[in-house]
Formats: C-alpha cells, structure tokens, sequence
C-alpha cells in the first residue's frame, strides 16, 4: 500500500447522521445551479465559435461585452473557462456524495471561490471599463455566486470533517 492509498482511506467520510440531509440537499441544489451555469455558459462558448450573434433581445450590450479583449484569456473563452468550471465543480460534487469524500468538497468549494472572484472581476470590467451589460453574464456571475454560497454551506456542514476536527473527539 502506497503512502498516497493510505492518506486517501484515512480521509474521514462524510457523515450520515443527521446532517447529512441537509448536505445532500444542498449537494442536489450545487449540482443543479453548476447545470444552469454550464447552460449559460455552453450557449455563450458555441455562439462565440459559430461566430453567430448573441440573442440579448435588447437586454444590455451582450454582443459588445462578448467580443471585447476581455471575453478571452491566452486565447481561450471566458464562456468555455466558466463551463469546464461549471462542469468541473457538479462532477466533483456528485463524486463527493457517492464517494462520501469531504476533500472533494473543498476542492469544489476552492473552484466555486476561485471561479466567484474571477467573476467578479468580469462584472467590475462589464460595469467600470466597458459600461455595458451582458445579461447571460449577470445570470452567470449570479448562478456563481449562488453556487459560492451553497457550496460555502455545505463545507460548513462537513467542516469537522475537512478539518479532521473528528479525528480529535473524545471517545
């Protein structure tokens, strides 16, 4: 047995008890908040490679903020950043709660908290530099957001875990 399969079988599991329904529902609603996200944000990333326009309906400048220096990093899309993120985070999730993995947990939390900052500095850029709105990138920063939150909650739930603060109870 290698020090690394031993590390991982001495991780404490997520807890069953009575918690363990309200982590569950809000494992359920992380999951399903990272599907609206990867909605938004699939549907941002195809249209900016089929080079078609982006159905704002007169909400905002959508095509403005989308085609700006901004909308991309080293080349790649903010849109297709945010739906491996989105993706990445409801996988590791799921993966969490079958595996009963609390440092899946706060791995997915760390994306959420690293993916939350990186929006807001897309919105200070969307409200400060470009004075212009792009309403799927307000659902987005807001569905970031809402995921930030729940997922905060549920590493809450599980923190004596995370920590290994019950590996240090009393018998």
């Amino acid at each position: 047995m290698t020090a690394s399969t031993l590390a991982i079988e001495n991780r404490p599991p997520l807890s069953r008890g009575g918690r363990g329904g309200v982590a569950a529902a809000l494992s359920l609603a992380a999951i399903a908040l990272a599907f609206v996200g990867l909605g938004v944000a699939a549907y941002l990333t195809v249209v900016h490679y089929a080079h078609q326009p982006i159905a704002c309906n007169g909400i905002g400048d959508c095509e403005y903020v989308n085609s700006s220096k901004y909308a991309e990093v080293a080349g790649v899309p903010v849109a297709l950043m945010g739906a491996l993120a989105y993706a990445t985070m409801a996988t590791i999730v799921a993966l969490a709660w079958l595996r009963r993995d609390a440092m899946l947990l706060l791995l997915a939390w760390t994306i959420a908290a690293a993916s939350f900052a990186f929006s807001a500095y897309l919105t200070y850029i969307e409200l400060w530099v470009l004075d212009a709105i792009c309403v799927y990138c307000v659902i987005s920063a807001s569905v970031m957001t809402a995921l930030f939150g729940v997922l905060s909650a549920v590493a809450w739930v599980h923190r004596d875990e995370i920590t290994g603060a019950d590996d240090f109870a009393a018998p």
